[in-house]
């Protein structure tokens, strides 16, 4: 009782140390990932997404950005900004990135409030207040609970909560942003056979605990006394952080990111960039039957230079990349700790406006860290091994096309080798729960895409399928492979909103405790969002998830809520 009273301390003394460090320096906004809780914005890893590959633009006069997407033409219609992904479809609706982020376009501070079965409250709020024309100051809270589960009501419930302050100091030359977000998680191992056993609510019980703080630096382009952008060459963005997670049986990890980029422009068409990685990490399991604390210390750093080249029909990005990691598995994997890979973007037009030949050869060392896969799978068990996967090669060459101004459509094949790409397979020894295994794999990905936009109306689908080349495992543990997506949305009379979505994942597989190869049955998740205005300020919002109503297992043993509906109302304040 002493050490959990000691770890709550230590996240609330955590914040209140940073609220007093961003109230000092009156900085702004990070963003929202979860603004609506209508709009799921949850990533898979590369290995199972398909998108509409983004030109690469060149950076002029050293502006720090991240890449935009293909503009297909000055004269647009069509808003394409949204590349067409896939939604991971995790059991719950739970935040890949724990920071949320907050839209640029979003008009004014609100509360939004709702309801739903199983006992679902729902709560979210946004504010922000300008100090002066130069700072900014804001606060975002999001709560979502279900207090009955499908399983022995109680005995899965799950309750996520999360609040992010955040500032922003703008000077004539540079950017200076910071965060602090807290995010509380509560799950159940309900993955038994309720035949056989109905366990204590509290027996099975897990609560995460994450803090992040992140400082941002980016530079502004220099301006005249006309606000005209000047011969400003160089460009920079760095971001320094402190990341805390805690769960249950004394396991805790801390990491230290520290993010760069730096950009020297040549001229209007050419530029070089650098973008550096580093990652420090320790992990600590304390094991109160042995009286022994085991802590694993890695340490992971990156550097990827490359040139940047564009003219009237050809961008070009070539680069290259190696990295250093000090971790373990890793190494005994590849018999190796200095990583070297490919870093190369091309967009090429053949018809002007018509047809575009968008290719990408890249790789690198990709972080995996016990906070981020706890939110892949949050019934892991307390202990798993942790190791960084390497990404020797990863291909994707894709031909677009627009039909005209409403219409894009997207073909794609790719290609990727993995070390160490991570599996979550049923523990045999604890039956409710999953452990976390590596393996070598290649994988061959093909999809097609399509979005459709005119007026009110707006369509986008697409397909992928997957193949996987295994080293070690008999099967590709809970990856689809096939997974389809689609998304209707329309707007009635500037007031309705309407959205339909349905994702779709087929080939499921995974091995039960003895290691029988179990075939999952494929998942269908159809969903829909309705809101309505009565006013500028206040409007009333309805959304049903699963509506087929399908009891589907994303996890083998953890079979989902059915039809669940929540309805409630907003205030723009």
């Amino acid at each position: 009782m002493k050490k959990i009273a000691t770890k709550k301390h230590f996240i609330c003394f955590s914040i209140f140390l940073t609220i007093l460090f961003l109230l000092n320096f009156e900085q702004k906004s990070l963003a929202q990932n979860q603004a609506e809780l209508e709009q799921e914005k949850v990533e898979v890893n590369k290995v199972n997404e398909f998108e509409l590959i983004a030109k690469p633009p060149v950076k002029t006069k050293a502006k720090v950005a991240p890449l935009t997407v293909l503009k297909i033409s000055k004269d647009e219609e069509v808003d394409f900004s949204k590349t067409i992904t896939f939604s991971r479809l995790t059991f719950r609706d739970i935040p890949n990135e724990l920071a949320p982020t907050i839209p640029k376009e979003l008009k004014g501070n609100y509360v939004k409030a709702g309801f739903g079965n199983y006992i679902t409250p729902y709560f979210e709020g946004f504010y922000s207040r300008n100090l002066n024309e130069n700072n900014k100051v804001g606060v975002f809270a999001h709560h979502l609970s279900s207090m009955n589960g499908i399983v022995d009501k109680e005995n899965s419930a799950y309750g996520n909560t999360n609040v992010l302050l955040f500032s922003e100091h703008t000077k004539e030359r540079f950017i200076l942003s910071s965060s602090v977000n807290y995010n509380l998680e509560r799950v159940h191992y309900y993955g038994y056979n309720s035949d056989i056993e109905t366990p204590n609510k509290k027996d099975i019980q897990q609560t995460y605990h994450r803090l992040e703080t992140k400082l941002n630096l980016i530079s502004l382009p220099k301006k005249d006394e006309l606000g005209e952008i000047s011969g400003s060459k160089l460009g920079y963005k760095f971001s320094v952080g402190f990341n805390y997670f805690d769960a249950i049986n004394d396991v805790n990890e801390w990491q230290i990111p520290v993010l760069g980029e730096v950009v020297y422009s040549f001229s209007e068409k050419s530029n070089l960039k650098f973008d550096t990685e580093f990652n420090q990490t320790q992990q600590k399991n304390s094991i109160a039957l042995q009286n022994n604390t085991l802590t694993n210390n890695r340490t992971l750093a990156s550097l990827t230079p490359s040139y940047n080249f564009n003219s009237d029909n050809l961008t070009m990005n070539v680069g290259a990349g190696v990295a250093y990691s000090s971790d373990s598995l890793l190494e005994n994997s590849t018999e190796s700790n200095i990583f070297f890979y490919p870093a190369i973007n091309i967009s090429y037009q053949l018809k002007k406006d018509k047809f575009w030949l968008l290719g990408e050869i890249g790789g690198g060392v990709k972080p995996q860290f016990l906070s981020m896969l706890t939110v892949q799978n949050p019934f892991l068990a307390s202990v798993q091994p942790l190791s960084h996967t390497f990404s020797q090669l990863d291909a994707s060459f894709a031909l677009q096309t627009k039909f005209h101004k409403n219409v894009k459509a997207n073909a794609e094949i790719g290609y990727a080798m993995y070390d160490n790409m991570p599996f979550f397979t049923p523990s045999f020894s604890e039956v409710s729960k999953f452990n976390v295994v590596y393996d070598n794999v290649n994988i061959l990905r093909t999809g097609v895409s399509a979005a459709y936009q005119k007026s009110q109306f707006n369509a986008r689908l697409s397909a992928n399928y997957f193949n996987y080349s295994l080293t070690d495992l008999k099967v590709a543990h809970h990856r689809p492979d096939i997974q389809t997506s689609i998304n209707i949305s329309y707007i009635f009379f500037d007031k309705l909103t309407t959205e339909l979505s349905m994702i779709q994942l087929f080939g499921l597989q995974t091995q039960n405790s003895v290691g029988e190869t179990v075939n999952l049955k494929p998942i269908h998740d159809l969903s829909t969002k309705i809101s309505y205005r009565f006013t500028e300020r206040i409007s009333a919002f309805a959304n049903g998830y699963n509506l087929i109503g399908q009891n589907y297992e994303r996890f083998i043993g953890y079979p989902n809520n059915g039809i669940t509906v929540v309805v409630g109302g907003k205030f723009i304040f």
